[in-house]
């Protein structure tokens, strides 16, 4: 029999983030325009019929939608969300932004797991001590319950964090995909 479960790690308190959001793209509109009036100020003709330039004019254009392009990526992320697949010991992880741009992040087995647990445990920390690991947050809660996966791929070791519900845990922690020596025993529903 499969085993499949799905999860969607949404923020739990979404207020400021979505006023963040609203006044980043009132910002964006704002400094698009004073960009693009900046841009159609750059040539003009002057009083003997020459051509002109102005070159605030450019630096002002470039600084504006240079601005407004920087808000508009800063407010994709305002609106960010995990979502975590188990599948017959297969992980994967990838992050949507805006409801709209999912990209990818990383797909693990368990079975290769060289540690997992709750983050705080004793053998997180020794996992989050060693040299050479890439440490991974992708949770969006401080004070949800989050669990590590300590694993090598492709050469490189990863510290993955995780914000996972209970279905999922139990899914993920279950002896069936995951060896005894890699479980640090913190889950106790298992």
């Amino acid at each position: 029999m499969d085993i499949f479960v799905e999860q969607v790690a949404t923020r739990k308190n979404r207020a400021l983030c979505e006023v963040a959001y609203y006044a980043a793209w009132v910002f964006l509109v704002a400094f698009a325009l004073v960009g693009l009036s900046g841009l159609m100020n750059i040539i003009y003709t002057n009083a003997d019929g020459g051509i002109g330039f102005r070159p605030l004019a450019l630096i002002m254009a470039i600084v504006f939608l240079g601005a407004a392009f920087l808000l508009w990526r800063a407010s994709m992320r305002l609106r960010t969300e995990y979502d975590y697949s188990f599948t017959n010991g297969v992980v994967d992880v990838a992050r949507v932004m805006n409801g709209k741009k999912r990209v990818y992040l990383t797909s693990f087995e368990t079975k290769d797991l060289r540690a997992a647990g709750e983050e705080g445990s004793s053998a997180y920390r020794a996992c989050a001590r060693e040299n050479g690991v890439q440490t991974h947050r992708w949770y969006l809660n401080k004070e949800a319950k989050k669990y590590f996966f300590f694993f090598e791929k492709k050469g490189v070791r990863h510290l993955v964090v995780l914000e996972l519900n209970e279905e999922m845990a139990e899914a993920i922690f279950n002896r069936r995909f995951l060896a005894a020596g890699v479980w640090d025993g913190a889950y106790k529903n298992v």
